[in-house]
């Protein structure tokens, strides 16, 4: 039962953070702490509720998410990657463990790259029509806003796959 109610908790951050990503380009550190945060307390949960853990498989979900951190440093040194998603990335990672984390990057990458693709087609089109207005021909469009993608909605939806699937889990132990 508690632990059912941590994994409604980390899909509530889940639907936070896209909505965070989606108003304001963000998502905050404070967000990333508490979804990592916890974790631990649904590790405790699912110890109180089926009285064993397995710590190689939370040592893989660490080691885990430790590289993908790795990777997504270098992707941020890189300027490829904003320090949000760098770093909430790993830790919906870090709940994925070892048996869903390729899911969940599958997911995430395939939900992410459909917006970004949206968004950039969106600003070749207006784009377009603005080239063809009399009043722009000196003037070049201004497309830094409008460029950016909310990456934070890829892995929400991500995220919200892997706590479904932990819900489904923990649903057939009951």
């Amino acid at each position: 039962m508690l632990t059912t109610t941590v994994v409604f908790i980390f899909s509530g951050l889940m639907i936070w953070a896209a909505l965070s990503d989606i108003r304001h380009y963000i998502l905050s550190n404070r967000l990333c702490l508490v979804v990592l945060f916890l974790y631990p307390v649904f590790l405790i949960a699912l110890y109180m509720d089926n009285g064993s853990i397995a710590f190689s498989y939370v040592g893989w979900s660490v080691l885990i998410a430790l590289v993908i951190f790795g990777i997504g440093m270098i992707f941020f040194a890189l300027n490829v990657m904003g320090g949000g998603d760098v770093k909430l990335i790993p830790v919906v990672a870090l709940w994925a463990g070892p048996s869903l984390v390729l899911n969940y990057l599958m997911i995430m990458s395939l939900t992410g790259g459909l917006l970004a693709a949206t968004i950039l087609a969106r600003n070749r089109l207006i784009a377009s029509k603005a080239a063809k207005s009399s009043e722009n021909i000196n003037f070049p469009v201004a497309q830094t806003e409008n460029a950016k993608v909310p990456y934070g909605v890829g892995i929400a939806l991500g995220g919200l796959y892997v706590a479904f699937q932990l819900y489904v889990s923990l649903d057939g132990q009951a």
